[in-house]
């Protein structure tokens, strides 16, 4: 059973490993026991380093061991969890730049972790694949390209430990509690994506303008405080805005709302309950799409806008996402993580030959015949007209339905990128809302699909700091 927690793990293996959060607190007698003998060993680990070195040992203060346990209850809690996650080979990851452990509201503390995680490979609990940062010269000057986050994993030692203690991952939520963070960071900047495809953290400044956005937030965490929620952990959200450090920037590029909720699992999701009621997701069809048509004043064919004579509809859509993505329509040649999804989702089961796909859907010749259903592609800009640009209207769309739900019907609207979460018996009254905020925001009418329960692909870790490899 803890075979796979050995096996060497690839490029995909690492990417399927789900971010650490950092938020277990230990409930029973078990997980408390489990832990303490864990922190023995990692203490021993400190007492041979320091004789090994000639130093001398000092054991902890009271204060220092509150935050060992704290934050070892943290991480246990995260490998265990993470140890039955098979398609990741039990891999983790997580952020260990120490403004993250307080700006995400993690109960553990930077210092301690940045001890017990090479403790515990010392001790042969966890298996660790390091991260790294790419640089390049350009001009003379040093530019990071990209960075990838470590990862880690249990080893079957430790999860032998946590099942000598009765702990399982099927079995987590019986000893251990997921403590809701608090947010510390309402409103995050995130300058432009370089080449690894995220951009770097920026210091939110300190104007009225960021104040009215972070007192929206506020308003929308206080609207979920009033509500219920099953199957989901109790949704606190900020607001992330993209390419901050664009000429020009006024807090209006990107802007989507996150939150922990958005990365349950499926099988969680299907028994999720607001208020007692199951729900149902409102999805936005071709949403930025349907703006760009909207904002252009461009009249929008009739029918599925993914539609194409001759063309799968996901060949369609992965062009009109990579031409948003790019900021314009030379579209020359497929993206790695684009080509990999079509293979899989095209071979019906079984993923599709690269060579067949290259000779079937070729870049270039799909997006010549997408741009004849869809010239409003021709007004994308990089500068002025792109992906950010059109998600931070899409933010607005949603952020809009949020809070007339919550505040005139006193309906709960959960934002999952262009969908909302709500209760099924408030779907009608949802629909008239989000149409409403849709056709005032961009002028035109939105396509809304009604989703029983929400998709895999829909809920991954959005924003993640480091993105995985």
């Amino acid at each position: 059973m803890l075979d796979y927690l050995t096996y060497e793990a690839n490029k995909d293996h690492l990417t399927a490993a789900r971010m650490a959060t950092l938020l277990y607190e230990a409930k029973s007698a078990n997980a408390v026991a489990f832990r303490d003998e864990v922190l023995t060993l990692l203490y021993g680990v400190k007492v041979r380093e320091a004789e090994a070195t000639g130093r001398r040992y000092r054991s902890p203060k009271s204060k220092e061991q509150m935050s060992h346990r704290q934050t070892l209850d943290a991480l246990l809690g995260d490998l265990i969890r993470a140890s039955g996650h098979v398609e990741a080979l039990g891999y983790c990851y997580r952020n260990s730049r120490r403004q993250a452990f307080t700006d995400e509201g993690t109960k553990a503390s930077s210092r301690a972790y940045e001890w017990q995680v090479p403790a515990l490979e010392a001790a042969g609990l966890i298996d660790r694949r390091i991260g790294y940062t790419a640089w390049d010269d350009f001009d003379g000057d040093s530019v990071e390209l990209f960075r990838r986050a470590t990862r880690i994993r249990a080893t079957p030692a430790l999860v032998t430990i946590a099942q000598r203690h009765g702990i399982t991952p099927d079995n987590l939520a019986d000893h251990y509690v997921k403590l809701t963070p608090k947010l510390t960071a309402l409103v995050v900047l995130r300058a432009g994506k370089d080449a690894g495809g995220h951009g770097r953290i920026l210091k939110c400044p300190d104007t009225e303008q960021a104040a009215s956005i972070r007192n929206q937030v506020e308003w929308i965490n206080a609207i979920y405080v009033r509500h219920r929620f099953e199957g989901l952990p109790q949704p606190q959200v900020y607001r992330l805005f993209n390419c901050a450090d664009a000429d020009g920037f006024a807090f209006n590029k990107g802007g989507r709302l996150n939150g922990d909720f958005q990365n349950v699992r499926r099988e969680q999701r299907r028994q999720a309950a607001i208020n007692g009621q199951s729900v149902v997701e409102l999805d936005l069809k071709a949403s930025q799409l349907t703006i760009l048509y909207g904002i252009t004043k461009t009249p929008m064919p009739d029918g599925d806008p993914y539609a194409v004579e001759g063309l799968p509809r996901a060949v369609v859509k992965g062009v009109v996402t990579a031409m948003i993505g790019l900021g314009h329509t030379n579209l020359r040649q497929w993206s790695a993580k684009s080509k990999a999804e079509l293979l899989v989702e095209l071979g019906d089961g079984q993923p599709m030959d690269p060579k067949t796909f290259g000779k079937l859907y070729p870049a270039k010749a799909m997006a010549a015949k997408v741009l004849k259903r869809h010239p409003v592609l021709h007004h994308l800009s990089s500068d002025k007209l792109g992906w950010a640009d059109l998600q931070f209207l899409e933010s607005e769309v949603l952020i809009s339905a949020i809070l007339q739900l919550g505040e005139k019907y006193d309906i709960p609207a959960l934002p999952v990128h262009d969908s909302l979460i709500v209760p099924k018996e408030a779907v009608e009254t949802a629909q008239g809302c989000l149409s409403r905020a849709f056709h005032e925001i961009t002028g035109e009418m939105p396509r809304i699909d009604e989703i029983g329960w929400l998709s895999q692909a829909d809920l991954g870790c959005l924003f993640g700091i480091i993105q995985p490899w």
